[in-house]
């Protein structure tokens, strides 16, 4: 029996015997608990074992066991707190129920060292006590067994709550600690995350989803980018074949335009054309439209305002070709002529006066105008084009000059002095090839000083296969000018004699050598201020290939047989040769 009813009676932390990871939990709740009430007055105190421990709300065994104490042989009985166990729910205050079992988990957190106290007349308390061993004043040791109710009571007062066990230490009837092997294997038997399995964490695994968002996103602009680009290709082929289509309808039209102004490749067939009076531009243009001579009127209008062509047009039936260009066209209808044609020949080395005297002679066309069109009519081809930017030189005779090209025409009797001219020019640009420009620029020369040079052959050699001979002679002396400064031809004096006196000389004078001209190449230097005839095809040719010789001297004698020197003294040599030729030639005749 305590005799001290002050006493206060606490469960150290010794007391209790391990239950696993949980042990550190219940000693919390214990030492949270609120303190323990004072016995009854008047009533014994009951013994350490019998005290009842104020548990922390659990409804586990040991805490039935501590709560289950002996009460007094008189009936006092201590008062305890609210304890929601299911053994409390059944004791009864003078001790614990008959027939109830202390669990085994319960009887190892007795203290040890508090001795049982008994009270008057009752017994000790079941608390402290092992069921399973007989105690003295025992008759019958009968193992208590205490049942948990499903749910745990409620308080006895409603000012005084039951703190809530933790969640660690609800554990299932009979169920014995588990050791740390046994934890590890249960612990090992658990689901784990596929994360975990392969050693990834969950910031990687963020990571891993973001790059794979990325590589997707990469893949995708990847694909736009692709799409964009052959998107970007396919118009630009697009664009290309539009250009191309276009460039070829244009450089069709252009073609044709310039077929139909220009007559490069056009019936020769004569058509005859009536011209009301006083007819317009426009009324000529209906007119050759409706008669088959042009296919674009509009054109023919824009072309003749071009040239400033307003008329007055000549009423009348003329005949006219679809091979005749614009010009010669407009320039038909400006006088009544008579219809029908001529041929008319032009020998080779005519100059400009020869060829004019010739039309005139003809019936075709009047010697001043001729000398107007040649030196000042605004003929569109592109070599007088050359010819105006590079300017004539002072002294020149005609503009024109060499490029009236010589060959066998047939004529409009009605044609004008435009149409005559044109249809020579004409004929030189066919001639004249884009070749032999391109020749002419390698070899540093323009296309009228390789006419110029042609003249000069034109008149000086006497067959066809000395062109190439005395070719080689000129380009030698050109290109030698500090040894030869002056060509010396005497085809030269003659052309100077012609245009000063108006009278071609038969023979060269030793005086006629000293006649002031800048066409003398006996007195001036170099090339000179433009052709003295009217070449043909063949030598300009022999203009620009030259043979590849050494003379820089020849002379032809009256057979027509050329001797060639590189000396001086060899040229005199053969003068005095061809002297000899051509005298025994006169008296031969003479005989």
């Amino acid at each position: 029996m305590n005799d001290n009813p002050e006493k206060k009676f606490d469960i150290k932390n010794e007391d209790l015997s391990p239950i696993g990871e949980d042990n550190e939990k219940l000693i919390q709740s214990k030492r949270a608990a609120p303190p323990r009430q004072r016995p009854a007055a008047g009533g014994n105190a009951v013994g350490a074992g019998g005290n009842a421990v104020r548990a922390s709300g659990s409804g586990n065994a040991a805490g039935a066991a501590k709560g289950a104490a002996a009460g007094s042989a008189g009936g006092n009985a201590v008062r305890r707190p609210a304890d929601s166990s299911p053994a409390s729910q059944r004791r009864s205050a003078g001790g614990v129920n008959q027939g109830e079992a202390v669990p085994q988990s319960a009887a190892r957190r007795r203290a040890p060292s508090a001795p049982p106290a008994r009270g008057q007349g009752g017994s000790a308390s079941a608390a402290h006590r092992n069921p399973k061993v007989p105690h003295a004043g025992d008759d019958d040791a009968i193992p208590v067994k205490i049942r948990r109710s499903a749910q745990p009571s409620r308080p006895s007062s409603p000012s005084e709550p039951v703190p809530s066990a933790p969640r660690g230490l609800r554990r299932t009837q009979n169920t014995a600690p588990q050791d740390l092997a046994t934890r590890k294997s249960d612990a090992a038997s658990l689901p784990v995350p596929a994360e975990k399995k392969k050693g990834v964490s969950l910031f990687s695994s963020k990571k891993n989803a973001r790059r794979e968002r990325k590589v997707e996103a990469d893949k995708s602009a990847s694909a736009l980018s692709g799409a964009v680009m052959m998107s970007g290709i396919i118009k630009a082929i697009i664009y290309m074949v539009v250009v191309v289509v276009v460039a070829v309808f244009i450089s069709i039209f252009v073609i044709k335009i310039g077929n139909d102004v220009f007559a490069f490749v056009k019936s020769d067939v004569a058509i005859d054309v009536t011209i009301p009076e006083d007819a317009t531009v426009g009324d000529i243009a209906e007119i050759l439209y409706g008669d088959g001579i042009i296919k674009y009127p509009s054109m023919f209008k824009l072309y003749a305002s071009i040239k400033h062509e307003e008329g007055p047009f000549i009423a009348g039936s003329y005949t006219v070709s679809p091979s005749m260009s614009y010009d010669e066209l407009r320039y038909a209808f400006k006088e009544h002529v008579a219809t029908g044609t001529s041929w008319i020949t032009i020998p080779e080395g005519y100059s400009c006066d020869e060829i004019i005297d010739l039309m005139v002679s003809n019936g075709i066309g009047e010697r001043d105008k001729y000398i107007d069109v040649i030196n000042n009519y605004d003929f569109d081809y592109w070599f007088i084009d050359e010819l105006e930017q590079s300017g004539t030189k002072e002294g020149r005779s005609y503009r024109l000059e060499g490029y009236l090209f010589p060959d066998t025409y047939e004529f409009y009797n009605a044609s004008s002095e435009e149409m005559v001219i044109n249809k020579l020019l004409k004929r030189f640009n066919e001639v004249f090839v884009t070749d032999y420009k391109t020749k002419a620029a390698e070899l540093g020369y323009s296309v009228d000083q390789i006419l110029t040079i042609a003249s000069l052959i034109e008149k000086e050699a006497g067959n066809a296969s000395d062109y190439m001979y005395v070719s080689s002679v000129f380009h030698n002396r050109l290109n030698n000018p500090w040894n030869y400064p002056r060509l010396e031809s005497d085809a030269t004096v003659v052309y100077a004699i012609q245009i000063g006196t108006g009278k071609r000389p038969n023979t060269v004078s030793p005086e006629d050598l000293s006649y002031e001209s800048p066409y003398n190449t006996y007195l001036h230097e170099g090339l000179m201020p433009g052709p003295i005839t009217n070449p043909s095809a063949s030598a300009i040719r022999y203009a620009l290939y030259p043979a590849s010789t050494s003379y820089y001297y020849f002379v032809t004698a009256d057979t027509g047989v050329a001797y060639y020197a590189s000396s001086r003294d060899e040229h005199q040599r053969n003068i005095e040769l061809v002297k000899s030729i051509n005298a025994s030639m006169k008296n031969g005749e003479t005989n």
